[in-house]
């Protein structure tokens, strides 16, 4: 069924436009539905054709998108918040994937994409506590009954100050799945095996070791307490090497020619304990860590060598 929504879509743009319009249309029913699947379309797009194609499927798809929305009597304002909240920055990391078939590069632009939501954040909401917590109790209000409303809103408004962070590692986990998941959906129609090569030598850039390091100091010495900038991008770096610990297990499961009994396992296990996310992001820490000490040995030695 991929195979043939895959070739349907490359047909044309407007096959692309009406797919990308339909999910997204459908998501109205089923937001999450909209928010996770959307943006697929112009992902496989651009990484199978090129960055002008998946632009103008985006722009196709905002265009019906409003239209639809508009002659339903909804706010067309949807369609531009997709565009630029989700479609345009997965059109950038598809993009970056493109033309550098490397997975831990594109990582790093989604990242890079949450990071600058996180520091908008901070510098155009003099408060971010008393936002967040307006925002939650509008939310409680209007989904659950008088009741209900104390209990919830006490739990909600402890979360208030982590909500920055929880929010752009959601963004941040769409746009690399989203991404990552057009890439496996392209590889398995023209490059077999091309995913999960890329996927196994996914590696990210040294630098952001050393900027995790520095902020574990900062919360050691209690200088990053909740709702800080710093504790902000802490959680946000460890979802990005949450994903290096999820190729780093593919990887090791390939290499000693391990069941594949121990991937379900593992993927049964984080919908079971998502706090394993925590342990898979140590391992992806540790995982560049060793790699990027490796490497530069080898370096080192091709020197001395010459």
């Amino acid at each position: 069924m991929m195979r043939k929504l895959g070739n349907y879509i490359l047909a044309g743009r407007f096959q692309a436009v009406f797919v990308t319009s339909l999910l997204t249309l459908l998501g109205l029913v089923i937001p999450l539905f909209s928010y996770v699947f959307s943006g697929l379309v112009p992902a496989f797009v651009t990484l199978r054709l090129n960055a002008v194609a998946g632009m103008q499927v985006i722009i196709g798809s905002l265009l019906l998108v409003s239209v639809i929305t508009l002659l339903v009597g909804m706010n067309p304002l949807v369609a531009v918040a997709l565009a630029i909240g989700v479609w345009t920055p997965i059109w950038l990391c598809a993009n970056v994937l493109r033309v550098t078939k490397d997975q831990g590069k594109c990582l790093v632009t989604a990242w890079a994409c949450s990071l600058v939501f996180i520091i908008l954040m901070h510098l155009l909401v003099k408060d971010l506590d008393i936002w967040w917590t307006d925002w939650l109790k509008l939310w409680v209000e209007q989904v659950f009954d008088a009741e209900q409303r104390t209990l919830i809103e006490d739990r909600l408004l402890k979360v208030a100050p982590l909500m920055t962070a929880m929010v752009a590692a959601g963004l941040f986990v769409n746009l690399a799945a989203t991404t990552l998941f057009g890439r496996w959906w392209q590889a398995s129609l023209f490059y077999q095996g091309g995913f999960r090569k890329e996927f196994h030598a996914l590696k990210l850039p040294r630098v952001l070791i050393l900027l995790a390091a520095a902020v574990f100091v900062l919360l050691l010495l209690g200088k990053a307490p909740q709702g800080s900038l710093a504790l902000d991008i802490l959680v946000l770096l460890l979802f990005l090497y949450f994903f290096q610990g999820l190729a780093t297990i593919h990887r090791t499961v390939a290499v000693r020619k391990m069941a594949r009994g121990w991937l379900v396992g593992l993927y049964l296990l984080l919908l079971l304990l998502p706090q394993a996310i925590l342990f898979l992001a140590c391992l992806g820490m540790v995982d560049s860590a060793l790699m990027q000490r490796l490497t530069g040995k080898r370096n080192d030695k091709s020197a001395g060598d010459d």
